[in-house]
Formats: C-alpha cells, structure tokens, sequence
C-alpha cells in the first residue's frame, strides 16, 4: 500500500490565481475549473485539488517527475464521492509500476485543504 497525504492554505491558491490567472489552466482540467467556479467560493475546491495533486505526487517517487499537474485529475460524481483520474504520464507510470486501485479523501476547512491518497502497488517482475 501507498499513501500520500498534503495539506495546503487556501489563501495561497486564491493569491496564485489573482497573480497568475494562467495558473488555473497550467494546473486544474477544464472539467475542474468549471465544477470549482460554479461554487460560491471556488477557491477552497481548488485548493483540495491542488492538495491532492500534491499527496500524488508524494505517494512514489515516480510521481516526483515527468508529469504535468493537469494529468491527475479529481471528478466528483453526483453522490460527492470522489474519484482519482490519471492521464497522460501519470497513467503510464501507473501502468508501468504497478500502480493502481486509488482511494482519495478531501477535506476543508475556512483556511485549509487537505487531501489523503491511498494506493497499491504491485511488485512487478
């Protein structure tokens, strides 16, 4: 089993947008963008997003290079379950190394994201 944890300040993702607004499209999909701003406050979404981007990339070190942000995305379906979606590099490294059977939990405070990441990994010979 693999597991990957991160915590992050809202704030901080809400002043990277208003600095960089390129920032939503280099890091979150379309599908993110458009479910985080149909809230009221979009940017605690987005910051569980960008947390659990983050708890990923902590979960192996093959995380730790050659994918782009955008290739791990969070979909939440209609029960509010959310479900982990790999793209691109991350989903050939997942093939690659075994890594497969995510689980993934986000949570919120006023000020704070945080996201936990569980996976397994099979030894592959």
């Amino acid at each position: 089993m693999l597991v990957g944890i991160d915590i992050i300040d809202i704030d901080r993702v809400r002043k990277a947008v208003e600095r960089a607004p390129r920032f939503l499209s280099r890091i979150y999909t379309q599908q993110e963008i458009e479910y985080c701003f149909s809230k009221s406050d979009p940017y605690p979404s987005l910051a569980v997003r960008f947390a659990a981007r983050e708890a990923v990339r902590k979960l192996d070190p093959v995380f730790c290079s050659g994918i782009l942000f955008k290739e791990i995305e969070i979909f939440i379906h209609e029960d509010g379950r959310p479900e982990l979606i790999m793209h691109g590099a991350a989903l050939e490294k997942c093939s690659q190394h075994g890594i497969s059977d995510f689980s993934i939990s986000l949570s919120h405070s006023k000020t704070q994201a945080v996201a936990a990441v569980i996976a397994r990994k099979e030894v592959i010979k």
